[in-house]
């Protein structure tokens, strides 16, 4: 009875066949897209694993503040030995005093004097809605960094660190993720840039109009802090100095210069 009335139903709406078909397959497709939700949930790292990255990372980052450090100290070091090795005669008096002047002018040595602190920091202000501007601008950048250093070489600043890290001549500043890497050293705002030279003429540098810090203070003059100092204090470069492919070249009589052979390293 219940079956021919079934059928009869069938009969008299033709429709209710495909839409109980496509009803049966939607159902096993939200059965299979569950069941693999359920298996990505599982298979995914563990909420703790971010957290120990961190902490990772980290511990990373102090292990390299600590070998730094104690490179430091092996150079300073390696500077007392060098001026007790030059008091046994004035030939080597005299060649101390060059090496000593070459490790100055490679940065290799702490400095202080007179100049100017320029501190850069991402803006807490954000694009007002519909604007133009990218929230991007509202972020120091390391093109932000480059830029400003360059000036202040420019000006005739001496020595220029960035978070304590010594520009040199191979110092690279490039944005990782979110930071801003120099010297390979992970950095982030605010970015406190010093630099050793007349102040005066530094601070105009920086300030000069349509200068390097100019789009920067039309966003937010609160991105951009520069104080003038009677004296500060610039560490030595702490990082790698090999040189694998530099070769020095050599002056020789008779020749004006040859490729030196070997790799040098300082």
């Amino acid at each position: 009875m219940n079956l021919n009335v079934f059928l009869s139903s069938i009969r008299n709406n033709p429709w209710l066949t495909p839409v109980t078909v496509m009803a049966l397959v939607l159902g096993a497709l939200l059965a299979v897209s569950l069941k693999t939700q359920q298996t990505l949930r599982s298979a995914s790292l563990p909420s703790n694993r971010f957290s120990g990255l961190a902490a990772a990372y980290r511990d990373q980052q102090e292990q390299l503040k600590m070998a730094n450090e104690e490179i430091s100290k092996l150079r300073e070091r390696t500077t007392q030995y060098e001026n007790e090795m030059a008091s046994a005669s004035e030939k080597a008096k005299l060649l101390n005093e060059s090496l000593q002047e070459a490790k100055f002018l490679a940065g290799l040595t702490p400095v202080e004097g007179p100049g100017i602190e320029v501190i850069l920091q991402d803006s807490k202000k954000r694009p007002p809605a519909n604007s133009p501007i990218d929230i991007e601008n509202y972020i120091i950048h390391d093109s932000d960094l480059q830029r400003v250093v360059n000036e202040l070489h420019a000006a005739g600043a001496e020595a220029v660190a960035i978070n304590g890290q010594r520009i040199i001549a191979n110092t690279a500043i490039r944005c990782v993720g979110p930071t801003v890497q120099v010297n390979s050293i992970a950095l982030s705002s605010p970015y406190v840039i010093q630099a050793i030279g007349d102040p005066e003429t530094l601070a105009s540098a920086l300030n000069l109009p349509q200068g390097v810090l100019t789009d920067i203070q039309a966003l937010d003059p609160n991105m951009v802090k520069i104080v003038k100092k009677s004296k500060i204090q610039i560490p030595a470069y702490t990082g790698s100095l090999v040189f694998r492919y530099a070769k020095p070249v050599v002056a020789t009589p008779g020749n004006s210069a040859q490729e030196g052979e070997g790799s040098s390293s300082r």
